[in-house]
């Protein structure tokens, strides 16, 4: 019994050994387990933290890959090819490398050419019909601008009927004054002009009173004598009188008077101003002048000198041609034109040397604006500069010399002193640069005016040549005659055209040469580049989930950054409470610099 009770108590004790053994087992399993699961939480948050990097590079190495098996551009697809070896991908990377800097270097030496903007002049036609332009205009101007014989006529139209001998005397010096009267040769005494009392003749229209004594069409232009393509016509009904800045002159085939405009209406918008296909003597335009002296004031300042001037139908004046009595002028005329590209307009007109007609510099005298075309104010550029210059000085213009103008009065009598004052300035047109190349400045008028980028010229030549004695036997010794001939002298003209040396067109095809060339590309090639460097690789990162993975990563970011905003600094688990603690004691945004101890 003893014994039987021994071993019960034995068996007891091992089983409650054995029970606490297990107990004991098992809480150091459970403790065990929730280790390693700690463990593996840190060890897969780490893992996700880096295997994001990773996993990025892993991608961007096969969409490398992918790329150069499937691009255009020479030597990409060996960078990757798994069949060559290392020394091989590297010869094919350094002949990429040097195919792209000779490429850059390329580019660099093109667009440092296009952004030169050089113009280049080159023949377009050789072989151009002078027909398809207008014949020039012909003025003619004399030196004498009065007919005196009109002194006393002009004496009742402009007099008062019971005029003082003093102001009928100075009525007739103002006559004298405008006798040679131009506007770049107001070469008149001051001292004489003092004198006058040209202030008692202000109340006179100057511009009525020189039309009134200007020499017409019937006072110097012999009967018969026009002839126009071979044919005869009457010399009156072509030749209109027309303001220029050498006064009132008559001109053939011109357009800037109303008498012009009336002519162009009956004949027609398409045949006038008139053309001509023929070359030579007597295929233009041929007439003769007889002056007579009795048109002259006797001991007149003013010479037997007539000017041709030629010019474009729609241009007011230009530069003159002097012919001499008893002679005969052959007026030879080769016309040009030069056109330019409209890709030139984005250049400065200074640089590019000429100007459009939207281009037009407004000298803001004149109401010419609204009245005239475009084209009629660049042709009449230095016309209006010259106007302008004469309102600034004098405060008034002068209708017979420019344009009509509603914006300014006209000059008087007595403002004939302002023009004998300011002729130095009248007298001479400046460049801008002029008076860097000369040690001695002159004044005069520097105008802003550049050619038309469209421009007509006619370059001229004259021949003087004496009448014979059988033609000119019949006269007195008080006429003068003069013969004058003005024609074409080729029935074919040059033309030229201005365009860029280098323009956009050539750069593109030169960059898509040189690239072909180096690299084998285009430019299907570089939108290629463009769509795999970015919607292909935005692509290939969706379809590998990456985004999902991207943002998690940011999330995270972005709680350490409020975490850090609100210094939440977690050192161990055992200031866990205390601090969360603290924020819900203190949960405000702190500056860096407050508490430095503890927010950094």
């Amino acid at each position: 019994m003893p014994v039987a009770n021994n071993c019960n108590s034995m068996q007891r004790t091992l089983k409650n050994g054995s029970s606490s053994d297990s107990g004991k087992q098992s809480s150091s399993r459970s403790s065990y387990n929730m280790v390693r699961s700690d463990n593996a939480a840190k060890s897969a948050a780490t893992s996700s933290a880096s295997g994001s990097d990773k996993r990025f590079t892993v991608l961007l190495s096969d969409y490398f890959r992918y790329y150069c098996d499937r691009s255009t551009i020479h030597c990409v697809r060996y960078l990757y090819d798994p069949r060559l070896h290392n020394v091989e991908r590297l010869i094919w990377c350094v002949l990429l490398v040097i195919s792209v800097t000779l490429c850059c270097s390329f580019f660099m030496l093109l667009s440092e050419r296009y952004n030169a903007q050089k113009l280049q002049t080159v023949i377009e036609d050789p072989q151009y019909p002078v027909f398809y332009v207008e014949f020039p205009a012909v003025a003619v101007c004399t030196e004498n601008r009065i007919n005196w014989s009109k002194l006393e006529a002009a004496k009742t139209q402009f007099l008062p009927v019971n005029a003082s001998e003093e102001l009928v005397t100075t009525f007739t010096e103002l006559i004298i004054l405008l006798e040679t009267l131009r506007f770049n040769s107001f070469e008149n005494n001051m001292s004489e002009l003092e004198d006058l009392n040209l202030e008692a003749l202000d109340f006179i229209n100057l511009i009525d009173l020189v039309h009134f004594m200007a020499l017409r069409c019937e006072d110097i232009l012999l009967p018969g004598s026009c002839t126009w393509n071979f044919k005869q016509f009457k010399c009156c009904d072509y030749f209109m009188l027309e303001k220029t800045e050498y006064g009132l002159c008559l001109v053939y085939n011109s357009e800037t008077s109303f008498a012009s405009q009336a002519i162009k209406q009956r004949e027609g918008s398409q045949y006038y101003p008139k053309h001509n296909a023929k070359s030579g003597q007597a295929s233009g335009l041929r007439f003769n002048l007889l002056v007579d002296e009795r048109f002259k004031r006797p001991a007149s300042r003013a010479s037997d000198i007539i000017y041709i001037m030629i010019k474009r139908p729609k241009q007011i004046t230009n530069v003159v041609y002097s012919i001499i009595p008893h002679t005969e002028t052959l007026v030879t005329v080769r016309p040009q034109l030069t056109s330019t590209d409209e890709n030139t307009r984005h250049i400065d007109p200074k640089r590019r040397n000429c100007q459009f007609p939207n281009e037009q510099h407004d000298f803001g005298v004149s109401d010419s604006r609204r009245r005239y075309d475009r084209l009629f104010l660049q042709l009449n550029c230095y016309s209006y500069c010259h106007e302008s210059y004469l309102v600034k000085l004098c405060n008034c213009s002068l209708p017979f010399f420019f344009a009509n103008n509603e914006n300014v009065g006209n000059c008087t009598a007595s403002s004939l002193r302002c023009l004998a004052q300011h002729n130095d300035i009248f007298a001479y047109d400046k460049h801008y640069e002029e008076d860097n190349y000369f040690s001695d400045s002159k004044p005069g008028m520097t105008c802003p005016c550049l050619v038309s980028c469209n421009l007509l010229e006619y370059y001229t030549s004259t021949t003087t040549l004496p009448l014979t004695m059988h033609t000119i036997h019949n006269l007195t010794e008080r006429q003068k005659l003069y013969k004058v001939d003005v024609h074409y002298q080729v029935e074919m003209m040059i033309t030229y055209r201005t365009s860029l040396e280098f323009s956009s067109i050539d750069l593109i095809a030169n960059l898509g040469g040189i690239f072909g060339l180096c690299l084998g590309a285009s430019m299907v090639s570089g939108v290629e580049l463009l769509y795999s460097l970015t919607v292909g690789f935005a692509l290939h990162l969706y379809d590998h989930a990456y985004y999902a993975v991207l943002r998690v990563h940011w999330q995270q970011k972005w709680r350490n950054w409020q975490r850090y905003l609100h210094n939440e600094f977690v050192v161990n688990q055992q200031n866990v409470a205390a601090t969360t603690e603290a924020l819900h004691t203190n949960n405000k945004l702190r500056h860096p610099f407050k508490a430095r101890a503890n927010a950094w």
